[in-house]
């Protein structure tokens, strides 16, 4: 494994592992592994598949290497699909190939990767000088001749015990994705109370694995704390180049990956919905279009609370 990267202050420690994707790792008041507001799990199985995958199995192959933490998606997000003759793996590139380290000081580290399409993607991370908090910088930059489309999606998954509370806007609407319901309904606002399900605040009971996310009335914010520990994080970002949020959930899925070892709550501030993938995006009308030589950018901010 790669060595990983560290940037902190008296406030905050990250370690993000840019030759595995790009992947932030942790994110605490220290370096403490017991201080870490993501997931994150050092397994040694199941072994790693190659990044090289055959048609249809990139999700397997990226699935072997996931260990949580927080990856930066793109250009394709969710299912695996072909758009304008191009095959785009799971998650996209930037998820899983190797970034360069651009830059690096004790309190930001630039990150970098050209994708085969042509773009190339820039994060700045900076830690705050005066509280424990950093933001997160990025750039896509369009050097071909055409325009390029591209789905956005920030893959933070955070810890997920039992005793986490997760706040959001109150009026603001989420649905449930694919055929999932509670309640018998497939949308529900955040503060709504349930029948069968109190509310979305709390892990999922009775099942190991749930999807829903934001579809209107985001305020570009959303926390998690853990009750037990008494710490977490608050996730910022601009909702209207990320207008949507997806909330993932797994709790002791017994098959592959995880094989009822992981406990997460994924909060992941994205421009599409979580079926799209970038097909569906397009034609939607979700995706994002880079024009020829030109950039895009966005940040997101992250705070210990």
């Amino acid at each position: 494994m790669a060595t990983a990267e560290v940037i902190a202050n008296k406030f905050i420690s990250i370690v993000v592992n840019p030759q595995n994707g790009g992947t932030i790792e942790h994110i605490g008041k220290s370096l403490d592994p017991e201080t870490n507001v993501l997931a994150w799990y050092e397994w040694d199985e199941p072994a790693a598949l190659p990044l090289e995958f055959s048609e249809n199995e990139s999700a397997k192959h990226w699935l072997s290497r996931y260990r949580g933490g927080w990856q930066f998606l793109t250009p394709n997000a969710g299912r695996e699909c072909v758009f304008n003759g191009v095959r785009h793996s799971f998650h996209g590139e930037s998820s899983y190939m190797p970034w360069t380290v651009a830059a690096k000081t004790s309190e930001s580290i630039t990150l970098e990767i050209r994708l085969l399409s042509g773009l190339k993607v820039t994060r700045v991370l900076t830690v705050d000088s005066s509280k424990a908090a950093f933001t997160c910088h990025t750039t896509l930059s369009n050097f071909t001749n055409a325009p390029e489309e591209v789905v956005i999606v920030e893959h933070a998954a955070f810890q997920g015990s039992p005793n986490v509370v997760v706040s959001a806007p109150d009026l603001s609407q989420w649905k449930f994705d694919g055929d999932y319901k509670e309640d018998g309904r497939d949308s529900r606002v955040w503060s709504e109370p349930g029948v069968i399900v109190n509310d979305l605040a709390h892990p999922i009971k009775g099942r190991t694995e749930r999807m829903t996310y934001l579809a209107s009335g985001s305020e570009g914010w959303v926390s998690i704390i853990d009750t037990n520990k008494g710490f977490g994080a608050k996730l910022l970002w601009d909702p209207i180049k990320l207008p949507y949020l997806w909330y993932w959930q797994e709790q002791g899925s017994s098959g592959f990956p995880f094989y009822g070892r992981a406990q997460m709550t994924a909060l992941e501030p994205a421009s599409c919905l979580p079926g799209d993938g970038l097909a569906g995006a397009s034609e939607a009308g979700r995706s994002t279009v880079i024009a020829a030589g030109e950039e895009y950018s966005f940040s997101v901010s992250l705070e210990l609370i």
